[in-house]
């Protein structure tokens, strides 16, 4: 019975990662995150304001002048330090990389490297890429009743991976943006 729940919890664990990240890619989708103005006046997210959003929410304006909240996506139950964002686009459908990263991990088991990336950008309105979203989590998980070990990363962790191919809405750049 121990080692159902155990699983269970690993399951329920991946399938809101899963959730998240169709509501990240939402984002990217209709090119809100790259084209949103923010309140400290950048426009386009950076790598770092697209995991702050996904964790916290955000505020901003659209190309079009209107307030934009974005609520958090990821759930309560998981930890923004051990997320991981990686986006990147691709020509075809075909040399889309959906496999998960490699994390490099130094002498302490802490992660020196996630091979990840993150690249929004592209030339004209943005219309028709194809871009790949990724969230990687590490789930902490160990040895659990048993014997049952399930971790694939030192430390005790699970890496969850939850990723969404889509291509771009047509949408239209802010102002001031040569490409978004």
């Amino acid at each position: 019975m121990l080692a159902i729940l155990y699983t269970a919890l690993i399951f329920l664990a991946q399938q809101m990662l899963e959730t998240a990240a169709l509501a990240s890619a939402r984002l990217l989708l209709t090119g809100s995150a790259q084209t949103i103005r923010l309140a400290n006046g950048t426009v386009g997210m950076s790598a770092s304001d697209l995991k702050n959003a996904i964790c916290n929410g955000t505020t901003g304006t659209n190309s079009s002048g209107a307030a934009v909240t974005i609520a958090p996506l990821l759930p309560p139950m998981l930890s923004c330090s051990r997320l991981t964002v990686n986006v990147s686009t691709a020509n075809t459908y075909n040399v889309a990389s959906t496999t998960a990263p490699t994390f490099t991990y130094n002498s302490q088991g802490v992660i020196t490297s996630t091979n990840t990336g993150y690249n929004t950008q592209s030339n004209g309105n943005g219309q028709s890429q194809i871009v790949v979203l990724q969230l990687i989590y590490l789930w902490p998980t160990g040895v659990g009743p048993l014997g049952l070990n399930l971790t694939n990363q030192p430390n005790g962790n699970r890496m969850l991976v939850a990723t969404s191919v889509s291509t771009t809405e047509a949408y239209s750049c802010n102002s001031g943006q040569t490409s978004c």
